[in-house]
């Protein structure tokens, strides 16, 4: 009786703990997890840093990768451009144009899950038709989506000048 008392004690304690140790899953994609994690202000804030580097390498195909194959540009007083390509052809305008280096600043950065934003500050440096360099800071903001490699990409970015309409 005695033998089987601890058979059944024994039975019970290896489903208890078979049940117990099936219930608990591990997460087998550890990186899959961390992307649904709200990102840093300094990791959204990369993707615009790295456009300046690339913008002052004078490589707009670089610059161009920074944003979703499908991303769209809303340019002030120019039509949106979209398309990853058009987005390239329209930074290899912009340094052809004068463009000598520029700087970015991010005022504010936020995500949830996979989808996050950056504003902030742009100051670029521009060759003026007379050889002159011409200094404007420009305001903008940036919609980004984190891609399957946990990668923030644009989407979306819109800028504007922080100087007054011309009156004439």
């Amino acid at each position: 009786m005695k033998t089987t008392t601890n058979f059944f004690t024994l039975l019970f304690i290896t489903a208890v703990l078979s049940t117990t140790l099936s219930c608990k899953q591990e997460n087998k994609n550890p990186e899959k997890e961390d992307m649904h994690k709200s990102a840093t202000f300094e990791e959204l804030g990369q993707m615009n840093r790295d456009f300046a580097k690339a913008m002052n390498a004078r490589d707009a195909h670089t610059a161009a990768s920074l944003y979703d194959e499908n991303a769209s540009i809303l340019p002030p007083n120019e039509p949106m451009v979209t398309g990853r390509a058009n987005i390239e052809a329209y930074m290899q305008g912009f340094l052809d144009a004068g463009y000598v280096e520029g700087s970015s600043t991010t005022t504010d950065a936020s995500s949830d899950g996979n989808l996050g934003y950056e504003t902030g500050t742009f100051l670029i440096k521009m060759k003026g038709p007379d050889g002159t360099i011409i200094e404007e800071t420009i305001k903008f903001i940036e919609l980004l989506k984190r891609n399957e490699e946990g990668k923030w990409m644009s989407i979306y970015g819109m800028w504007s000048s922080n100087e007054p309409m011309p009156t004439e």
